[in-house]
């Protein structure tokens, strides 16, 4: 059984329980506020925010270290560290409890390795597949179980599901299908993602909290698709297309019925990327645009 590491790299138990576990701050109406970099940062990203405003992403340092941030609702930021003798790390998402935040922590190597820092354990090593070069942890629900995929020598993507204690437990994908990814958990443990056939087809997935696999079916005449995120009501967003050049944001029903987003004027292409409980859905086209589907569209 794998133990997990009682030391947060980088910052305390004591300031993650102070920031992390700030009440939840009211909505506001939309717009946008710039975050601030965290002292000696030259440059962020942010990849996630949950329904209390907590944000995660990283941040480079002037001597291009990076290192996965917080910021809070409440404007304070700081950084999470690496697994030991690791050189970077990044966080891609952090429940809505605030008690878990996921991501990676890479050694000087380049191989990857998924990490939680957690509120009750510090910085937690998720161990990957026997040899495997990249694992990465994409989800954590408020029990704490995280998902994401590893990837192993051969090359093929492993669906993975870690338990609140860090032990691992492998997803497996549709029949006949060669590579499988896990890219979102919600509160009630369903798992959603993406499963690959040797054709070059794909088909979004839903894994039941007993791990029994289902498809989410592209859209009429399409080849492929990706389940990227799934509610607490058991939504789906992603995307399908022919082909991987020509996708168009879909959301399935919690029984699996697709529908197709619509595309803004003169766009060509398009992915639903999240959803929240209010079934607000984030697109994207290209790496510019942003946009927002409401629940009635």
């Amino acid at each position: 059984m794998h133990k997990p590491a009682r030391t947060l790299a980088g910052a305390t138990v004591a300031a993650l329980a102070a920031v992390l576990c700030a009440p939840a701050a009211p909505a506001a109406a939309a717009s946008y506020t710039l975050l601030k970099l965290p002292t000696g940062s030259i440059a962020s990203r942010a990849y996630f925010i949950n329904s209390g405003g907590t944000v995660v992403g990283d941040s480079t340092s002037s001597d291009g270290t990076t290192r996965a941030t917080v910021w809070t609702r409440g404007g304070f930021v700081f950084k999470l560290g690496t697994l030991p003798g690791d050189v970077a790390s990044t966080a891609f998402s952090v429940n809505d409890a605030n008690t878990a935040v996921v991501g990676r922590s890479v050694a000087p190597d380049n191989r990857q390795r998924a990490v939680r820092w957690d509120l009750f354990h510090g910085l937690v090593h998720l161990p990957g597949l026997p040899g495997a070069t990249v694992t990465r942890a994409y989800s954590v629900n408020n029990s704490r179980v995280a998902v994401g995929f590893s990837i192993t020598p051969d090359g093929a993507w492993h669906a993975v599901r870690w338990d609140a204690n860090g032990r691992m437990k492998e997803l497996f994908g549709l029949p006949g299908e060669i590579s499988v990814g896990a890219t979102w958990i919600n509160n009630a443990g369903v798992i959603v993602g993406g499963s690959d056939a040797a054709d070059g087809t794909s088909r979004g997935v839903r894994w039941a909290p007993d791990g029994t696999v289902t498809a989410l079916e592209p859209l009429p005449g399409d080849h492929v698709s990706t389940a990227t995120s799934i509610n607490n009501s058991g939504v789906v967003v992603g995307y399908s297309g022919v082909d991987w050049e020509s996708t168009r944001a879909v959301r399935w029903s919690p029984t699996g019925e697709v529908t197709a987003l619509d595309m803004l004027p003169g766009d060509v292409a398009s992915g639903a990327y999240a959803i929240n409980d209010q079934r607000s859905e984030e697109r994207r086209v290209g790496k510019e645009c942003r946009s927002r589907w409401s629940p009635y569209h």
